[in-house]
């Protein structure tokens, strides 16, 4: 992992610049101090990774220029998103059950994905918040059955509005108890795959990830070869976004 010392040159150096979201630049919805001037002194390079499974690139693009962050949601990446064109491209046929909010419903739906609760060919799971207990034990029999699942991000909670929001990994976990070896491949950090799309044509060892979280942004990030910088929300903590620039 990085030290604050280097971290101005790195930045300065990298090619590719791959920044988490909450925890970042945000905090409880709103810019954390130094973020929106990070943004805008590496624009070009800049790549947002995030294991949010719950927006879309275009509605959180939209939703950080309210706050004054002008990301393009070209430059936007989201494990739940992702894990959509993920199956999308390697399952193009087939019947996906998706668990997930009403927006990734509709960015599935957009993308052509044939959505159906009835004899899927693959599950899909994403936060999603008003999923019943019902709904999650019907997940359980199709897996019980032999239906395979991939799922967005191994996030066993997110920083909420009034504390730790659950995650798509709790339910995962959930799922795992209950099915004792079943397999659930993630998308999400800290797997290869978000890293390789945010990367987009540079290589590992021409970029650095910022991340908030030594377990999905560091540990990920070093397994592919990338450099890897902590920072925190809170200066007290540590480095924070506005020490970077």
């Amino acid at each position: 992992m990085t030290r604050a010392k280097d971290h101005r040159a790195l930045v300065a150096g990298a090619r590719r610049i791959l920044c988490d979201i909450d925890g970042c630049l945000i905090r409880g919805g709103q810019p954390i101090d130094g973020a929106a001037a990070f943004v805008d002194a590496v624009r070009d390079r800049l790549s947002l990774v995030s294991n949010n499974s719950t927006d879309t690139a275009m509605g959180l693009s939209d939703r950080l220029a309210r706050i004054g962050i002008e990301v393009p949601e070209a430059q936007i990446f989201l494990a739940g998103e992702q894990t959509l064109l993920h199956v999308q491209t390697t399952y193009p046929d087939a019947r996906f059950r998706l668990v997930a909010t009403d927006a990734m419903r509709d960015r599935a739906e957009t993308l052509g994905l044939h959505l159906t609760s009835e004899r899927p060919d693959l599950i899909v799971l994403c936060r999603a918040p008003d999923t019943t207990l019902a709904e999650l034990e019907s997940v359980l029999v199709q897996i019980t059955q032999g239906v395979p699942i991939v799922a967005a991000n191994p996030d066993l909670t997110h920083p909420g509005a009034a504390g730790p929001a659950i995650e798509t990994g709790a339910v995962a976990g959930l799922l795992r108890a209950c099915r004792p070896g079943l397999a659930i491949p993630f998308i999400g950090k800290p797997a290869a795959p978000l890293f390789l799309r945010g990367l987009q044509n540079a290589s590992p060892e021409e970029a650095i990830m910022i991340g908030d979280n030594p377990e999905t942004d560091i540990v990920g990030a070093e397994r592919l070869g990338m450099p890897a910088l902590l920072i925190h929300p809170d200066k007290s903590m540590g480095p924070t976004i506005r020490s970077l620039i």
